[in-house]
């Protein structure tokens, strides 16, 4: 068997198959890729920092002139050190994550997604360890240069329900310069500055929650929220190799700590608007974040 053409063969099967720009997930088109994050946790009453590492790997599902299905595996590991006992944890996700696009005749499209996983501190992993997520998109083709469109996701969170309606945005303003992602809560303003090189200006809004063990910590759970910016810089090397390297600063950035509870508390975003639980730990912060990563793209 010739290795060397099965490999060609896969990387162009997989190719032909995200040449449309099919979003994974958050507008990442690469086969697979790595980051390290490092976020400073700084308030008058405590300092630490959250490690991150993230690993992630896009497959293909299905495809044909009007439908496209595909997914990714990720995995994410979160350390918090410095504070004390209570909130210094190590904490993991495992997820995976579908979507399937339905082409509406030539301009429009309609993007239907889901995520499931384990997120916890993987001590002893149970049913209770899980949450999940969905959500839809349309979006509307207006001409080569613009794009736009609207959408609502739904996630299940151990402190209850999140929402997440957002409009969608991937406008060429001129040769080198476009604005994508999704408003209010990841936009980007993206430069071209050569054919290696680019530029991004983003702000993003993260939250998150992960189940503690419940023979050590009684099924606590750890909530995190943040909106943060992020400029980095992205260098392709020749072929499919990409390498980036960030630095932002954390505008919100809360840590909280409850007991077990089965509560229906509602966010919109990382914001409550009906809160029937309080925490039991709460650690409010801003600081810098750094960022560097490694993605094989296609």
């Amino acid at each position: 068997m010739n290795h060397s053409r099965v490999y060609k063969g896969l990387l162009l099967l997989l190719a032909v198959f995200f040449k449309g720009k099919i979003y994974a997930q958050e507008g990442k088109t690469d086969l697979f890729g790595v980051s390290y994050g490092s976020d400073k946790i700084k308030s008058d009453s405590a300092k630490g920092k959250i490690k991150d590492i993230d690993v992630f790997l896009n497959f293909p599902i299905y495809r044909d002139e009007k439908r496209t299905a595909g997914g990714r595996l990720q995995f994410r590991s979160r350390s918090i050190s410095g504070l004390d006992p209570e909130l210094s944890k190590d904490l993991y996700s495992a997820d995976v994550f579908v979507f399937w696009q339905l082409k509406i005749k030539q301009k429009y499209k309609l993007y239907l997604f889901a995520q499931v996983g384990a997120y916890s501190d993987f001590k002893d992993i149970s049913e209770e360890d899980f949450r999940y997520s969905f959500g839809a998109r349309y979006t509307i083709q207006h001409n080569d240069k613009l794009k736009t469109g609207w959408g609502i996701s739904y996630n299940r969170q151990f402190y209850g329900h999140q929402l997440n309606p957002f409009i969608s945005v991937d406008y060429q303003i001129t040769p080198k310069l476009q604005l994508a992602g999704l408003l209010p809560i990841r936009p980007k303003l993206i430069y071209t500055i050569n054919d290696q090189l680019s530029w991004t200006n983003e702000i993003v809004a993260g939250a998150g929650s992960y189940r503690l063990s419940a023979n050590e910590e009684s099924s606590r759970f750890i909530r995190i929220n943040n909106w943060y910016g992020m400029s980095s810089l992205e260098y392709k090397l020749t072929g499919h190799h990409k390498f980036s390297m960030g630095i932002g600063y954390d505008f919100i950035n809360n840590l909280k700590l409850y007991e077990n509870t089965s509560d229906n508390n509602w966010s919109i975003f990382t914001f409550d608007f009906r809160r029937k639980t309080e925490p039991i730990r709460e650690i409010k912060s801003k600081g810098l974040r750094f960022n560097i990563g490694y993605s094989f793209g296609l």
